[in-house]
């Protein structure tokens, strides 16, 4: 989810080949990103923050991880450790690729795939230059956090790349 139109969710979806995951505007973060408090105002006129909710299937809150900026994501590891504690089977959504939004091509070179790779090398070797500078213990925790989830979204990235 995000502040983004339905135009450019869609392209998202399509640029990455996301068969499975839906795609969903907030424009304003209005209806649901500010009420779950996952909305930075100040940046870009308003983006949505990072984030992870998951509801247990008795509604009530059990994981949330809240970005700090836009670069800040969650740990995987903490994220499916709470999804398998739930004890629930799998699901297999049906198909959403946002093919029937007519995305111009202009659009399609957002984040391209190709860079993600980059994008992530990059801000691993920052976070560690950077981390190696600092000097108070909490600032090198932040950026040593910062690296490790870099390290594990290539990780990842080369996963699904050798998948697809």
């Amino acid at each position: 989810m995000s502040v983004d139109d339905d135009i450019r969710q869609a392209g998202m979806a399509q640029r990455w080949g996301f068969t499975h995951t839906m795609f969903l505007s907030d424009p304003g973060g209005e209806s649901i990103l500010q009420p779950l408090e996952l909305f930075d105002p100040e940046e870009r006129g308003g983006i949505a923050l990072p984030g992870m909710v998951i509801i247990s299937p008795g509604g009530e809150e059990v994981y949330r991880y809240q970005g700090r900026d836009f670069a800040d994501r969650t740990n995987d590891d903490d994220l499916f450790e709470c999804l398998d504690g739930l004890g629930l089977d799998p699901v297999d959504p049906a198909p959403w690729t946002g093919a029937d939004v007519d995305v111009p091509e202009d659009l399609r070179g957002f984040f391209a795939p190709d860079m993600f790779g980059p994008y992530f090398r990059g801000n691993r070797f920052g976070a560690a230059a950077i981390g190696g500078r600092l000097e108070d213990k909490s600032s090198r925790a932040i950026a040593r956090e910062h690296r490790v989830m870099s390290a594990a979204s290539l990780e990842a990235w080369d996963t699904w790349r050798k998948r697809s």
